[in-house]
């Protein structure tokens, strides 16, 4: 016991416990784990994450139905959540972006092209200002 007290850098008594502990448990590592067991096993936890990767847009609950599709009782919806932020996936909204259409990306290519060359003196006769809210599609609010 003093050999592996010094290998790991502990007293003789924690070297003690630890082999009555193994004694008492015959040898297994499984002992009772105390609390209320987990809903979802390591298959589970796999597919949720699988699920979210290959779709990054769907919703938990959409998740839940996908996995859990054929399960007597499946996860609470918080669960999946749980889960996922576990894995370090977290819940974000979609960017709204403005739909550009070909002839308009068209247009800003040639708009760029031409103002390729402008020197300083050129682009100080522009007069620009950021005042104006422009709300190009959509509300302001989250809905």
């Amino acid at each position: 016991m003093m050999t592996l007290a010094g290998m790991f850098g502990v007293t003789e008594a924690v070297i003690s416990q630890f082999l009555k502990r193994q004694k008492a448990q015959d040898g297994s590592t499984n002992s009772q784990r105390t609390g209320r067991p987990r809903v979802t096993d390591r298959n589970d936890d796999r597919n949720i994450l699988k699920t979210s990767r290959t779709n990054l847009r769907l919703t938990a609950s959409a998740i839940r139905r996908e996995v859990f599709l054929n399960s007597p009782s499946p996860p609470s919806v918080s669960t999946v959540k749980r889960r996922l932020n576990a894995a370090g996936i977290m819940g974000s909204r979609p960017v709204k972006k403005p739909l550009i259409s070909e002839k308009n990306r068209v247009a800003r290519v040639k708009w760029a092209k031409e103002h390729l060359n402008w020197t300083r003196q050129d682009w100080n006769k522009i007069l620009s200002s950021d005042e104006i809210k422009f709300l190009l599609f959509g509300s302001d609010g989250i809905q």
